[in-house]
């Protein structure tokens, strides 16, 4: 098993501490968690030592972010690539909860999606979640850059250099509204 796409996030790249991990089996469509997956998602435990179907544990993530997420995990797979949504679930005993999930693609030998473990945090009760989002989104923006500058897409590295700060000032508490280029021609 080898990781699909190696992209090194930095030592800079710091997440709270994580609240649960699973690993899902893409061929057998079989999801396995710990406890506090159990938890979050509504299943027991046994459940998830013996592994559950993707689709059970899509019963769980909230109907207005569900198809987001379904869509977000197929394009990761279709890509072997990392995946990381921010969406509510829900259970009994946990209730609606906030959470962030991370996964990684892994490849068998002939190049075709075979697992994927992740970790999920809780941002329900992180205060400054929205400030933890706009940081999320501006890392996200810096390796958009660096992409788009090596295939020499200087207009897409330009807009995504506007984006970043747009972020960053939102960060600092400097919002400014700007009217687009389109915006003025209206």
């Amino acid at each position: 098993m080898q990781l699909a796409l190696r992209q090194g996030r930095g030592p800079h790249v710091q997440y709270p501490p994580i609240d649960g991990f699973w690993t899902w089996d893409i061929k057998r469509n079989r999801v396995y968690g710990d406890a506090n997956l159990s938890d979050y998602f509504g299943l027991t435990l046994e459940e998830f030592s013996h592994g559950v179907s993707m689709e059970r544990c899509m019963q769980s993530i909230d109907a207005e972010d569900r198809l987001r997420v379904h869509t977000a995990i197929r394009k990761a797979v279709e890509r072997r690539a990392g995946f990381r949504e921010i969406y509510h679930v829900r259970s009994d005993k946990m209730g609606i909860r906030r959470i962030l999930a991370v996964g990684q693609c892994c490849v068998d030998g002939q190049g075709e999606a075979a697992l994927y473990p992740g970790w999920f945090i809780d941002l329900t009760h992180n205060i400054d979640s929205g400030e933890t989002a706009l940081r999320e989104v501006r890392r996200h923006i810096e390796q958009a850059k660096e992409i788009s500058q090596s295939m020499g897409q200087d207009l897409l590295f330009y807009l995504l250099e506007n984006a970043q700060e747009e972020a960053q000032q939102r960060l600092d508490g400097r919002v400014m509204r700007r009217k687009s280029a389109w915006s003025r021609s209206c």
